[in-house]
């Protein structure tokens, strides 16, 4: 909280968010007091008024919902894994106010072209992420190279 509200105090709460990960088990974390923890964090961060809470979603639909009824602005929500379809519903209900697409976009570098198109999408190669070098971020192909097409 010092820090959030450091730096909300210093370049503004409408220009300061946070992500967080409740659940999530990147790096081998385990987490057993989720409901406990993020609920708590989040009440108290909501009277900052920052631009937004990022959350990654580890699963958890009913802490979830009880995130996003604690929290008054902008949420923005990346649910890993998830299709599109899942991903629009949130909106349509309100869970989120953003969907994050990560990976997604990584993996489709025309993801807009492709969802206009209904077109299949690239799946993302988790074994080339983080590498060092450009397999997995610049060399997924485009809607036009995989349907034989020269992009102009």
């Amino acid at each position: 909280m010092e820090v959030v509200s450091g730096v909300a105090d210093e370049i503004g709460a409408g220009r300061t968010g946070l992500r967080i990960s409740p659940g999530t088990p990147l790096n081998d974390i385990e987490e057993h007091d989720t409901h406990d923890v993020y609920p708590a964090l989040v009440g108290e961060l909501a009277p900052l008024n920052l631009a937004y809470l990022h959350v990654m979603h580890g699963g958890d639909d009913e802490l979830l919902r009880e995130l996003r009824q604690a929290w008054p602005s902008a949420l923005l929500l990346n649910r890993a894994g998830a299709g599109l379809d899942t991903r629009v519903s949130d909106l349509d209900t309100g869970l989120a106010d953003v969907i994050t697409v990560g990976s997604m976009a990584l993996a489709n570098p025309d993801l807009p072209a492709r969802v206009r198109a209904g077109a299949p999408l690239n799946q993302p190669d988790r074994a080339t992420f983080y590498g060092g070098d450009h397999h997995g971020y610049t060399d997924y192909p485009t809607l036009d190279a995989s349907q034989g097409h020269d992009a102009a």
